[in-house]
């Protein structure tokens, strides 16, 4: 009896042992069936959301909202590694920061209308692609997009028949024989601007770069030193679109003076001239200048004076067809770069400056 008994303790101890095996396997089962289950959702739910994203940032550029908008580039270590690490992946075609735009947590529910997107995305403008700045873990791998994960798309491509707006605006300060050019009210983003000198015929020659990539709003200038016509262009660097404007300016000789002489333009049809007052009389300043009569035109021709060079200030020469006013020279042979003469008023419109210089009962004045 008692060998019976013993012999049923240690069948039951047996059984529990494989009880416990079996447990320990069909727990180690679940809980690893769970675990998978668990992060393939996370990796449905950031497909998803990286999907959402795109189709609202492609919906931006194509109609040209986030041309508008104001996004930072890349700065902090987190972005960067992020763009980096997907770079590395193969998962973007560019990691060059200058490319990104950061929309943050805040932008996705303002801008694009998303909720519950745990953090920042990074944007390539160009290409449309979008880095997470989290990412997140799949097979062994971080990844950044969702390009390359399980149902993962294709990013669109960007469609160059979609031009962006392209629009500038130019200012000029003369300053004598030098002009400051500023261009600003850029509108885009990685947009180069140029400017060549026009001919008579829209012929562009001499082209410089001011800068080969625009920051929207930005202000860039340029220091131009000899009168002519000038095109300057904003060409869009991410397709073939641009747009030109054509400006003239015209340089002279400075006014001789010593007091502060309000902002003036000789250019033509322009009636911005310098004006002074002296002892209670108005005067214009008359910068040196050379004339000529154009018979095809019936008209007459002028160009402005370097100093008191035979040269141009469009950087002609000046021969023997031009005529200089005897008024540009005194007596003992000393040219002058400018004479002051007497008008009615400040500012005086449809004045001549051959009148002027022809008319003897005109006061003259080498320098106020």
């Amino acid at each position: 009896m008692s060998k019976i008994t013993k012999d049923n303790k240690g069948i039951t101890l047996v059984a529990l042992i494989i009880t416990v095996i079996l447990m320990l396997i069909l727990v180690s089962i679940t809980t690893y069936s769970g675990i998978n289950t668990y992060k393939n959702a996370q990796v449905t739910k950031f497909v998803t959301q990286m999907q959402l994203l795109q189709t609202k940032v492609d919906s931006l550029i194509s109609s040209k909202e986030i041309n508008r908008m104001e996004f930072q580039s890349p700065s902090t270590q987190e972005q960067q590694n992020a763009i980096n690490s997907a770079f590395n992946n193969g998962e973007i075609t560019t990691k060059d920061f200058s490319k990104y735009k950061v929309i943050t947590k805040n932008d996705i529910v303002n801008v694009l209308d998303i909720e519950d997107v745990q953090n920042e995305i990074m944007v390539n403008i160009e290409t449309r692609e979008i880095v997470s700045l989290i990412g997140i873990e799949y097979d062994g791998k971080t990844y950044y997009t969702q390009y390359k994960l399980p149902n993962g798309q294709t990013v669109i491509s960007n469609d160059n028949s979609v031009h962006r707006e392209l629009s500038f605006a130019l200012d000029t300060l003369i300053d004598g024989l030098n002009c400051d050019t500023t261009t600003k009210n850029i509108s885009i983003a990685n947009g180069t601007i140029s400017y060549a000198e026009t001919d008579i015929y829209g012929n562009k020659t001499n082209w410089h770069t001011i800068t080969n990539y625009t920051e929207k709003e930005s202000k860039y200038k340029t220091n131009i030193s000899k009168s002519g016509n000038y095109t300057f262009k904003l060409q869009d660097n991410t397709d073939d679109n641009y747009i030109e404007k054509t400006i003239v300016i015209t340089l002279t000789n400075k006014p001789k003076t010593n007091i502060d002489v309000q902002t003036y333009n000789y250019g033509v049809d322009s009636n911005l001239w310098a004006y002074a007052q002296k002892d209670g009389v108005n005067y214009v300043w008359i910068p040196r200048f050379v004339y000529r009569m154009n018979t095809t035109s019936n008209s007459t021709e002028i160009k402005f004076i370097k100093g008191n060079s035979n040269i141009a200030t469009d950087d002609t020469y000046i021969n023997d067809e031009w005529i200089l006013h005897s008024k540009f020279t005194l007596e003992d042979g000393t040219g002058l770069t400018g004479v002051w003469i007497n008008v009615n008023s400040m500012n005086q419109t449809g004045l001549n400056m051959l009148d002027l210089l022809n008319d003897n009962s005109k006061t003259i004045l080498t320098t106020i």
